[in-house]
């Protein structure tokens, strides 16, 4: 009974033997076979599909350069990416970036591309969200334009504005080419002119701001003088005839002119007819045949202003 146990155990030992020792070289390849599969199983179910944000890194023109872009960049391109989601997180925890080299001012076109972003061994790049871009440069030009200034409040009764001007009168507006041409005038502030009685005024004003992306180029403020004097109106004479001096039995034509004068409130509404008279001053002309001439007319008024019309009239001698 012993003897065919010992038998057994002993057949059992051989078979065990055997299948540890027969064909080592196939059963060990077949271990490892089996090791990859079991490995790359695990690592296919721990990989993750993420959109990281990459921040989009433009190298600039340097200062000084005469061109401008125009088109505004995307702070971040949006890429989906895929891989463990160990390395995703490693990724997404150095705030990736990608660069664009726009030195030159020239390139109208970007395109991403799978080389251009820096990820981790075992990650890939999907998608890009935007694949690319275009870009639109101008170039930078200086062009002078008008500085205008205006008046708010009210002058202290009786009284006006009677000019208004400003030192310098251009200012150099520097910008993007299509900006600058459509630019009309810069600004000043308005000049507060509240109380204000006759006399003259200055002050020195700050320009409106410019249109985005231009700048004035030499100063940013004008000075802006105010003329104030006392209020004007005017009196219409018509048809008030003309008196020639100088020569007796001389005829102008037209015998009648119209006078407008103009002047301070008290001093035209003080004013009659009888001393407003239109003369014409005959006492160079050359008596000695007869002839006409054209001579201007003229009204003698004290602190007023005359338009006569007409301002010339032939005198007939």
């Amino acid at each position: 009974m012993r003897t065919r146990k010992a038998a057994g155990w002993g057949r059992v030992r051989q078979m065990l033997t055997a299948a540890f020792t027969q064909n080592l070289a196939i059963k060990s390849f077949s271990m490892c076979a089996a090791l990859l599969v079991v490995a790359y199983q695990r690592g296919s179910a721990d990989e993750k599909t993420r959109t990281i944000p990459f921040s989009v890194d433009a190298q600039m023109p340097q200062e000084g350069s005469e061109r401008e872009l125009m088109t505004p960049l995307p702070p971040n391109i949006k890429v989906t990416v895929q891989g463990s989601t160990g390395a995703l997180d490693e990724l997404a925890a150095k705030n990736p970036s990608v660069e664009i080299d726009l030195r030159d001012g020239t390139l109208s076109h970007v395109h991403f591309n799978a080389e251009q972003l820096a990820v981790p061994p075992g990650v890939k790049v999907k998608f890009v969200d935007p694949p690319s871009f275009d870009l639109e440069w101008q170039t930078l030009i200086n062009r002078p334009i008008p500085i205008q200034s205006s008046v708010t409040g009210q002058v202290a009764d009786g009284n006006e504005v009677a000019k208004l001007s400003v030192e310098p009168p251009t200012v150099e507006l520097r910008g993007p080419a299509s900006l600058v041409r459509v630019t009309q005038v810069a600004r000043a502030a308005p000049f507060d002119i509240t109380g204000l009685t006759e006399g003259s005024y200055q002050r020195q004003l700050a320009l409106d701001p410019p249109p985005n992306r231009t700048h004035y180029v030499n100063h940013a403020s004008a000075t802006v003088s105010v003329e104030i004097r006392r209020r004007l109106i005017t009196v219409s004479f018509p048809r008030l005839p003309i008196e020639v001096v100088g020569i007796a039995g001389t005829k102008a034509i037209p015998a009648k002119v119209d006078v407008t004068v103009r002047g301070t409130p008290e001093v035209v509404r003080s004013l009659q007819q009888e001393l407003v008279v239109p003369r014409v001053d005959a006492s160079k002309l050359d008596t000695s045949k007869h002839g006409s001439q054209v001579l201007p007319v003229t009204v003698d008024l004290a602190n007023a202003t005359c338009e006569i019309q007409p301002p010339t009239v032939k005198v007939s001698f």
